[in-house]
């Protein structure tokens, strides 16, 4: 399978990492949170200039003009470029949105949207300037889980707990707009990749060189293209 220029874009979070490293005197990280109207943003610069992140304005996904057919607006579009010019953004650190380690329509609606990015602009998400997917450890893996013998976990064969007037499509729980400013879900993002990657000593201003992890990027670039590879699906669900 062809790599898409997604796929082409997304590295590890430890990749990201070394990159803010090298940059460091001059540069930057995004954190971004897609939901199904807005797109929430935050900045860090490195850890050894200011060890948390700052929220900045979240920016709505479409406008009147473009409606929704092309996941994105210009003018979020434009928006977005301003972003990265002046900050000097290297790279991007976008929420993944797993529920109990299961990718779901918000996933869908995640790489949906950085498609549309990456296809309408070569300044925000490239291979010169990658993104990773980070999921919260408050949302959970996979990994916590048993699996049988033939190494398939037991919670997708898991039924919900009934409670009453509780709808069985997966579609009614994501289709509302969040109450919470996605900017700061995006902040917290940042927050914690950064805690994972680097050791901060606060009084000397120092943070050491960023650390191996493992286990926080859900799934690799070949992945990507696979889910994307249902778009006839994937589309329908988003509309």
């Amino acid at each position: 399978m062809l790599a898409t220029k997604l796929s082409s874009a997304l590295v590890a979070p430890s990749k990201v990492a070394n990159t803010l490293d090298w940059r460091k005197a001059f540069g930057a990280v995004m954190g971004i949170d897609v939901t199904r109207d807005r797109i929430g943003l935050a900045i860090v610069e490195h850890p050894e200039h200011i060890c948390e992140s700052v929220p900045l304005k979240s920016i709505p996904l479409h406008d009147t003009a473009d409606m929704k057919k092309a996941g994105i607006s210009k003018s979020a579009l434009s928006e977005l470029e301003a972003i990265i010019k002046h900050h000097h953004v290297c790279a991007s650190v976008v929420n993944w949105p797993v529920h109990n380690g299961r990718m779901g329509e918000d996933c869908g609606k995640v790489l949906h949207v950085l498609d549309a990015v990456i296809n309408r602009s070569n300044s925000i998400i490239s291979r010169k300037r990658p993104f990773t997917l980070w999921g919260s450890s408050a949302n959970g893996s996979f990994a916590s889980f048993p699996t049988d013998i033939w190494g398939r976990s037991v919670e997708f064969a898991r039924a919900p707990a009934y409670t009453p007037g509780m709808s069985f499509s997966s579609k009614s729980v994501s289709r509302q707009e969040p109450s919470y400013d996605p900017s700061l879900v995006a902040a917290s993002v940042l927050d914690e990749w950064v805690e994972k990657h680097w050791q901060i000593d606060s009084k000397l201003g120092i943070a050491t060189a960023p650390k191996l992890t493992s286990k926080n990027l859900f799934f690799d670039p070949s992945s990507v293209d696979e889910y994307n590879s249902e778009s006839a699906s994937l589309q329908a669900a988003l509309l």
